[in-house]
Order: structure tokens, then sequence, then C-alpha cells
């Protein structure tokens, strides 16, 4: 079983997971909640840091010309790098989320129709935002690396940083798999495990 984790319901008046195997086309709720991944939170400090130090000068020197600092020592250009470039992946690596559903606690859905689309109402918005932070941003920070081969410049290296954080806290496993999961699929695999739980009832009562 291959489980996808799509987002937070609420069944039977407990908050849990809705977990979709698109494979099979199966849709499942489980009352755990994983805890928020560590890369999450420490990508965010990235993204905070470096975007209050790159965007006010980034701004500002669209209307005005401001000095730029080049780094002319090998070592301090290679630190720069490795810190605005590499500090992101060992953020991503080593924080990512390593927790694991229990399989027995999974429930079939059967959370009603109006109610789960008022738990799935923004996913349309998730969808677009994970796609155009995962097809966009890895070309965008690779021309920053471009940049900064070219120009030696920190305020790229700090671009860098911020594209990759954003990019970096939305490549989860199976982000590709899961934003081609639209609601109407899972409606229509809702009806599947209805109908196929409603069979099982009866056959068991005859």
């Amino acid at each position: 079983m291959h489980l996808i984790t799509m987002s937070s319901i609420r069944q039977e008046g407990k908050v849990g997971t809705l977990l979709v195997d698109k494979r099979h086309h199966e849709v499942y709720f489980t009352p755990q909640v994983l805890p928020e991944a560590k890369a999450d939170k420490w990508l965010l400090w990235l993204l905070i840091v470096s975007g209050i130090l790159v965007t006010p000068y980034w701004l500002f020197d669209r209307f005005i010309t401001l000095p730029h600092f080049v780094i002319h020592q090998p070592i301090l250009w290679w630190l720069c790098l490795f810190l605005t470039a590499g500090l992101p992946f060992l953020a991503w690596y080593f924080g990512r989320q390593k927790g694991n559903y229990n399989l027995t606690q999974l429930k079939p859905l059967t959370v009603k129709k109006d109610e789960l689309l008022v738990d799935l109402k923004h996913w349309w918005f998730e969808r677009l935002w994970i796609a155009f932070v995962l097809f966009l941003l890895p070309p965008t920070s690779t021309m920053f690396v471009f940049f900064y081969v070219i120009k030696s410049d920190p305020l790229d290296a700090l671009l860098i940083t911020v594209h990759a954080a954003l990019f970096l806290r939305r490549l989860k496993p199976n982000a590709i798999s899961r934003i081609m999961i639209t609601t109407k699929d899972i409606l229509k695999w809702r009806q599947y495990e209805s109908s196929s739980a409603t069979r099982q009832t009866s056959s068991c009562s005859n």
C-alpha cells in the first residue's frame, strides 16, 4: 500500500489525516497527525532571515543605485556559497519527516460530502501554489547560482537561499503525485469506498 498524505480533515468529530492510495483509487482516514517536520521549521527560519536581509536591498536597488560588494577571496567565496546554497539542502535532508502512519489505524473515509468539501475547499489553491514552486523555483535558483559565479555578489547568494528554501519546503515525498489528485478524484474514490463497504455489510448480514 502506497499512501499519499493529502490534508487534515475531521471525521466522526475527530481531527485526523486524509490519506490516498492513488494506485488502487482508495481513500482513508486516520486519527494520526504526524508532527511538523523539523525541516519545515528550519527552512522557514532560513527563508525569513535571508528574506529580511535581501528583500529591502533588492527593492531599493531597483530605484536607486546602491553599492554592491564583490567577494574576491576564494575562501570567503566558497564559504558564502556553502552557507547560502548548502544550508537549505542540509536542513531539508536532516530535518525531513521520518514518522510513518500506523496502518492498523486506517479507516474508510465515511465523512459526508459537504463536510469533506469544506475541509478541502482550499486544496485547489494549494495545488497551484505547490506546482508553481516545484516547477518555477529550480530554474530561478540555478539562475542566481550562475549570477553569483559571474558577479561574486552576496546579494545573489542570499537570493539562492530564498528560492531554495521556498522550493525545499514543498519538496515532500510524492509531491508530484499529490498535486495530480483533485477534489473530484477524492469524492469519486470515496464513493467507491462507500459502495464496497455497503456491499461487504450486506454480504455479512446475509
